[in-house]
């Protein structure tokens, strides 16, 4: 049995996490994403897999194979993005037996949800993951008869045309007479309105012919999926595996630290007198962290981090060989690999009015619909001391922050951005000794 993950995709909604990292490789937690769902169909007895892969697939296959080396992976370069069902014809030549699984490579499944997809693989049945939702607007919506059986996906249909319904969350069972739609889809030019050839489009058509036993996996009360599609879910799924996860002490761990609640220390991190951890936290390999530095819960600070005296980090994703040393607050914000965070500077997290922070993504502002949203950084990003960093905004890869500036606008990569002062000098003080 295989398995075909979709890990082509460019990930613009994701900038600016996205300019020197593909999507599937983002990480939640300590694990890249790709990493997850192979790792729970492994567990599911899947040792065989198909992945299409296209933007930054250098690094997509040296961190796979740093991983799975065990595995047998055949790897197939999609030339032109043309959609997720283009996608899934090119891996067609990879795929022998009748049935196989289908995953999205940017999603978070839990393993009870991989588990039912896997097994209804085996047991030769149709499946399509699904999600209660009454935000039909947002997803692809399963239409379903009385029994829960799949009839039709919707993309997107208005509130009035569909009040609630089962989102599609990019997990299958299929036949693999689906290749043969797929084919003529592509002949007949078949594309959506994005001008892609888009998968539901090819259910569809399997699910008219009635052919074989259809299922919908439900996403039940103590699964999770996230669809990594914008910074914020990234702070969404990190908060629920954090949840999830069992204590684990294997650094040091020096006196005078308070720790409150489930904290995970791996090996070689370091925990400086004075500091005040209060759980979910997750400190990686390597990190350094104090001394007097306050942990706040759903933090995840990468391997080789150091979060130093008197800094406050509070439900933060914090990558890999980032430095912020002094006096820093860091707040409900995604910290892309090798940052430097000068003293004193200040991430901005909650507008005065209270109102849902918006982000500008893709050529327009996007409500978050987070109260609390900080900044987004990419990677390599040098911000100098004292620097104030407005709600949801972007700083892209490689860029400098001068000192003293107030960043609230975003900022493209590789630019140097900073505020000017004017002072004056009035000359020496009449009452001055």
């Amino acid at each position: 049995m295989k398995a075909i993950l979709i890990a082509a995709g460019k990930g613009l909604r994701l900038r600016p996490l996205t300019e020197t990292k593909p999507k599937p490789l983002l990480k939640v937690l300590d694990k890249p994403i790709l990493v997850r769902s192979l790792s729970q169909l492994s567990k599911c007895g899947i040792n065989d897999f198909v992945i299409v892969t296209n933007y930054l697939e250098e690094q997509i296959i040296e961190c796979i194979t740093s991983y799975f080396s065990h595995l047998n992976i055949h790897y197939v370069h999609q030339h032109e993005l043309k959609g997720s069902a283009n996608a899934f014809l090119l891996a067609k030549e990879h795929i022998e037996e009748d049935f196989f699984i289908g995953v999205n490579g940017d999603c978070v499944y839990s393993f009870p949800l991989v588990s039912k997809t896997v097994e209804a693989t085996k047991n030769k049945i149709v499946s399509i993951g699904g999600k209660f939702t009454t935000d039909t607007e947002k997803y692809g919506i399963i239409l379903t008869n009385q029994k829960k059986i799949p009839q039709h996906i919707v993309e997107k249909p208005s509130k009035e045309e569909i009040s609630e319904g089962y989102a599609n969350i990019g997990i299958y069972s299929l036949n693999k007479d689906i290749f043969g739609i797929l084919d003529e889809m592509e002949k007949n030019n078949e594309r959506s309105s994005r001008g892609e050839y888009e998968i539901p489009d090819a259910i569809n058509k399997l699910l008219q012919k009635q052919t074989y036993e259809t299922k919908l996996v439900e996403l039940e009360e103590n699964d999770y999926w996230f669809d990594i599609g914008r910074p914020w879910s990234l702070l969404e799924a990190n908060e629920t595996l954090l949840s999830l996860c069992d204590e684990e002490r294997e650094g040091i761990v020096e006196d005078g630290v308070h720790i409150q609640g489930k904290v995970i220390i791996k090996r070689d991190a370091i925990i400086r007198s004075g500091t005040y951890i209060e759980g979910p936290v997750f400190i990686d390999e390597g990190a350094d962290i104090g001394p007097n530095s306050y942990i706040r819960k759903y933090s995840y600070l990468g391997k080789k981090s150091r979060i130093g005296n008197g800094c406050e980090i509070k439900n933060s994703i914090i990558e890999d060989n980032v430095h912020a040393a002094h006096l820093s607050y860091i707040g409900d914000s995604i910290i892309g690999p090798k940052c430097n965070f000068g003293a004193g500077t200040i991430t901005a997290n909650l507008r005065f009015d209270k109102k849902t922070i918006s982000v500008f993504t893709k050529g327009k502002s996007e409500d978050s619909e987070r109260k609390k949203l900080g900044v987004i950084c990419g990677e390599g990003v040098e911000i100098g001391i004292g620097a104030l960093l407005m709600p949801g905004t972007k700083i892209g890869s490689k860029s400098w922050i001068g000192a003293g500036t107030i960043v609230n606008e975003n900022v493209p990569s590789e630019s140097i951005y900073y505020g000017t002062q004017k002072y004056i000098l009035k000359g020496k003080r009449k009452d001055a000794d």
